[in-house]
């Protein structure tokens, strides 16, 4: 309980800053930030997972849970551009997502995986043309969907990614493309991976007791776990890769093989990076206790809430932090693992509320929670709130904080979720204060 309230106090001392009009500065790039420190070897004694999702400020978003499923063999399944081959069985997960969309920005699954999405830009964007593909939030809940590890998880991405492709508008009524990286956890380890062009794609594993995040950039260096079939010797024939050394991924195709300012670690993702090393270094002295859950989540949320690096983008007319999610996982299945979502269009203003699948046989047969669990509704309201330029009264302030900390501790004493009482406790208090 005193970690609750102390993790309370805390993230009142991140809301404090707030108090600058964030809609007169000029809209900020576009951008996501996600962060992994896998369990074990010196680490948390759980995977700690987060990620802001930084979208057009005015694209609804959502937290929407589907339940597990079975599928008739032969059936297809719609994605948001094209229709691809359903599997026979699909996991139970909880997707934090565009409205408009059928794929997935962050999410997770009932297996204790989580995973998140963000562009990238390669040597091959080219490829990418106008042609509808996968989209890579398509991708992602895929993923999250058919994988019961985070090792399985890359193994259906990047295997779909090779048939079907990637491509096609990722904004609503707009012709934006990307490229895509992501972010899979479960937890015993993370993978980071990477794509260039419409099919090529490299992995990098996260082992237990390090820290990794990534910043709408090519990341990996030369530690390439695995890579598309003939992604080496395409790299050597457009003589962005000699054949002989390491082989450098970013370097290769995010430069053509030479050596260039762009390729040292900086902005958005050098912060993030400090981020962790902080949390190492605390880890080292010992005041971040590798079993301090509200101590740990605590520091995810800072991470997540750190306005002046860019993590949390706040434009009301550009981008912004449109959807956050912080996951906590501990060994023993997926039923353990706590989620956490804001449902709001700023993780600073909103709090975070916890998400749990229950117990496996719950989990197989679906919470009773289907659908998004008043998060739309949620969304709408914050975003009137910005919209209106309306600022949050104190007392509100603390209101939303208390909710945030009893999600904590409940991770803390472990028990069913909350998320769908947490979100209309969080509608009354708008109600309530006028806002």
């Amino acid at each position: 309980a005193s970690d609750a309230r102390n993790f309370c106090l805390y993230l009142g001392a991140v809301h404090a800053c707030m108090q600058a009009d964030s809609s007169r500065r000029p809209p900020p790039p576009r951008s996501c930030d996600t962060f992994v420190y896998v369990a074990g070897g010196g680490g948390p004694a759980a995977t700690v997972f987060g990620k802001n999702a930084d979208r057009p400020s005015d694209e609804a978003h959502e937290v929407m849970h589907c339940p597990a499923a079975s599928h008739a063999p032969g059936s297809m399944l719609r994605c948001t551009h094209i229709e691809i081959p359903q599997v026979e069985r699909t996991h139970a997960v909880v997707l934090s997502k565009p409205a408009w969309m059928w794929g997935c920005e962050i999410g997770a699954n009932a297996c204790g995986v989580v995973g998140g999405n963000e562009a990238v830009s390669s040597l091959l964007a080219h490829e990418l043309g106008e042609e509808p593909r996968l989209l890579g939030m398509d991708l992602l809940r895929l993923a999250l969907e058919r994988g019961a590890t985070a090792r399985a998880a890359v193994g259906h991405l990047t295997s779909l990614l090779e048939e079907h492709g990637q491509g096609g508008a990722c904004e609503e009524g707009g012709d934006w493309t990307y490229e895509n990286g992501f972010l899979l956890a479960d937890a015993g380890e993370a993978f980071v991976v990477e794509t260039a062009g419409t099919r090529h794609w490299a992995v990098e594993r996260v082992p237990p007791g390090a820290g990794r995040n990534i910043s709408n950039g090519l990341s990996i260096r030369t530690g390439v776990e695995s890579c598309s079939a003939g992604l080496k010797e395409l790299c050597v024939a457009k003589g962005w890769w000699d054949g002989e050394g390491p082989f450098d991924w970013k370097r290769s195709v995010g430069a053509g093989g030479r050596a260039h300012a762009k390729l040292d670690v900086r902005g958005r993702e050098r912060a993030g990076a400090d981020h962790l090393a902080a949390a190492a270094g605390r880890v080292s002295d010992g005041s971040l206790p590798a079993g301090d859950v509200a101590g740990w989540l605590g520091w995810m949320a800072g991470v997540l809430r750190d306005e002046e690096s860019g993590i949390c983008f706040r434009s009301t007319h550009g981008f912004m932090s449109t959807g956050s999610q912080i996951s906590w996982l501990a060994r023993g299945g997926g039923h353990t693992a706590s989620h956490f979502f804001t449902a709001a269009s700023d993780p600073l203003v909103a709090c975070y509320k916890r998400w749990t699948f229950g117990d496996p046989a719950a989990a197989a047969a679906g919470d009773g929670l289907a659908g998004d669990g008043g998060s739309l509704a949620l969304w709408r309201r914050w975003r009137s709130i910005d919209l209106a330029g309306r600022s949050v009264p104190e007392a509100m302030r603390r209101a939303l904080l208390e909710i945030e900390a009893e999600a904590v501790s409940a991770a803390e004493r472990g028990g069913a979720s909350e998320f769908s009482g947490s979100v209309a406790r969080e509608l009354e208090l708008i109600s309530s204060f006028a806002v």
